[in-house]
C-alpha cells in the first residue's frame, strides 16, 4: 500500500454553527483566497513527489461548504495538475451537514469524496453542544443530511460523534439513534480539550459499556455496528499479538500538512486553530516548509511519560497521538491521567466484547476481523 501525504485546507474561519467544544478557533468571516489555495496545493504536490507518496486533498473549516466554489476550484486545479503524482489523488471533506444538499452530495459522490459528517447522536445529545448562533439546536438540519448520505449506499462516508462532559449522559441513547439512522462507520471522538471530573469519567464508562452491549447485540443479530473506536482496539490486539507495529502510532509532522486560512502550515488539521499559534507552525505557502521547525516536531513527538514505557498496553493506545496529547496534557509527547484511564477502559471493554464474540464464533465477527482483514485465527 502506497503511503500518502494529506493536504488539509482550512477554507474558512466562518461556520454556520457555534459548537461550544470547537477547537478550530473563533468564528468570523475570513476565507482562504484562491491564490493561497493554489500555492498550498502546489507545495503539497511537490512534497508528495519528494517523499514518494500519494496525495490526499481534504477540506476543513470552520464549515468548508461555506466556500463551495473555492472547494470546487481546488478539486479542478489538482485534477488538472496531477500528472506528476505517483497515484491519482483522493479527496475528503469534514462538514457539519447544515449546507449539504442533493446537488452538492451528487457532485461529491461523483468524485469519490470521503464525507465525514459531524452529528452527535440523538437530538438531546447533539443539541447539548451543536447549536446555531441564536442558540437553536441543529439536529433537525443535520439529520436531513444524514438521511441523504444514508440513501447513497456507495458513497464513502463516516459519522463523527463528539462526546463531551455536556452530553456524555446521552451517549448510549445517542448511539442508538445514530445506528438506527446511519448504517456506515461511526467514530466517537472524546473531547480531550475539556476538563473531565471523576464523576463525569464514571458516567462515560457507564455509557460506553451500554454502547458496547449495543455493538455485541448487533453482531448477534447479523447487522454489525461499525464503531471504529471498538474495532481499532480489537485490531490492535491482533496486531500486537503478531508483533506488528503499533497501529495507533502517530507520525505527526510527516503525514499531513494542515493549511490555515492565511496559508500557515501545521502538522495536523486539529492543530490549526485560528492559524497563528507559533509553537507548532512549520512554514507557510510563501516561504515553504521550515525544515528546522518540522524536524523539531518530529524529534519531540511520541511519548515521554515514564509510566507508559512499562505499560503492557502501550502498543494499543493513543499515547503517541500528538493532537490528543496536546489537548489533554498541553504537550505533544505527554499523556494525561484522563487519557491513560480512558484508553485502558476502552481497550478492556473492546477485549471483553471480542472474547465473547470469538468464543461464540460469531460468523460476522470472524469474517470481519480474521478474514477481511487478512489475520489468522
Amino acid at each position: 500500500m502506497i503511503k500518502v501525504l494529506t493536504c488539509t485546507l482550512c477554507l474558512t474561519h466562518d461556520c454556520t454553527l457555534r459548537c461550544n467544544y470547537c477547537y478550530a478557533g473563533r468564528k468570523y468571516r475570513h476565507a482562504m483566497t484562491q491564490e493561497t489555495a493554489k500555492k498550498a496545493i502546489d507545495l503539497c504536490m511537490a512534497e508528495a513527489q519528494r517523499m514518494g507518496r500519494g496525495l490526499d486533498l481534504s477540506f476543513f473549516g470552520g464549515e468548508p461548504l461555506l466556500e463551495w466554489e473555492l472547494l470546487q476550484w481546488c478539486y479542478e486545479y489538482l485534477e488538472a495538475h496531477k500528472e506528476g503524482l505517483i497515484v491519482s489523488p483522493r479527496y475528503g471533506i469534514t462538514t457539519n451537514g447544515t449546507l449539504l444538499n442533493t446537488e452538492r452530495l451528487e457532485w461529491l459522490a461523483e468524485r469519490n469524496f470521503l464525507i465525514g459528517i459531524s452529528i452527535d447522536g440523538s437530538p438531546a445529545m447533539h443539541n447539548a453542544n451543536r447549536c446555531y448562533a441564536n442558540g437553536r439546536g441543529s439536529h433537525d438540519d443535520v439529520a436531513r443530511a444524514v438521511a441523504l448520505l444514508d440513501a447513497h449506499p456507495t458513497i464513502r462516508t463516516k459519522a463523527i460523534c463528539v462526546v463531551t462532559p455536556n452530553n456524555v449522559m446521552h451517549l448510549a441513547d445517542g448511539m442508538e439513534w445514530l445506528t438506527a439512522h446511519f448504517h456506515r462507520e461511526i467514530g466517537l471522538n472524546i473531547d480531550y480539550w475539556s476538563e473531565w471530573t471523576d464523576e463525569q469519567f464514571e458516567l462515560l464508562c457507564e455509557q460506553y459499556r451500554r454502547v458496547a452491549m449495543q455493538v455485541l447485540q448487533s453482531y448477534r443479530n447479523g447487522t454489525p455496528i461499525r464503531l471504529s473506536n471498538i474495532e481499532h482496539k480489537i485490531l490492535s490486539h491482533i496486531h500486537s499479538r503478531e508483533n506488528k507495529k503499533n497501529c495507533a502510532q502517530c507520525t505527526i509532522g510527516e503525514r499531513e500538512i494542515g493549511v490555515s486560512v492565511d496559508g500557515n502550515f501545521f502538522p495536523c488539521s486539529r492543530l490549526v486553530g485560528i492559524g497563528d499559534e507559533p509553537e507548532l507552525n512549520f512554514g507557510n505557502v510563501n516561504e515553504g516548509i521550515n525544515r528546522a521547525r518540522q524536524n523539531w516536531i518530529i524529534t519531540n513527538r511520541g511519548n515521554t511519560t515514564p509510566a507508559c514505557k512499562l505499560c503492557e498496553l502501550k502498543a494499543r493506545c493513543l499515547n503517541t497521538c500528538g493532537c490528543t496529547n496536546l489537548a489533554s496534557s498541553g504537550h505533544i509527547n505527554q499523556v494525561s491521567p484522563f487519557l491513560c484511564c480512558s484508553e485502558k477502559f476502552f481497550i478492556e471493554t473492546a477485549d471483553e466484547l471480542a472474547e465473547i464474540l470469538y468464543t461464540e464464533q460469531n460468523p460476522h465477527f470472524i469474517k470481519h476481523f480474521y478474514q477481511d482483514n487478512g489475520n489468522e485465527g
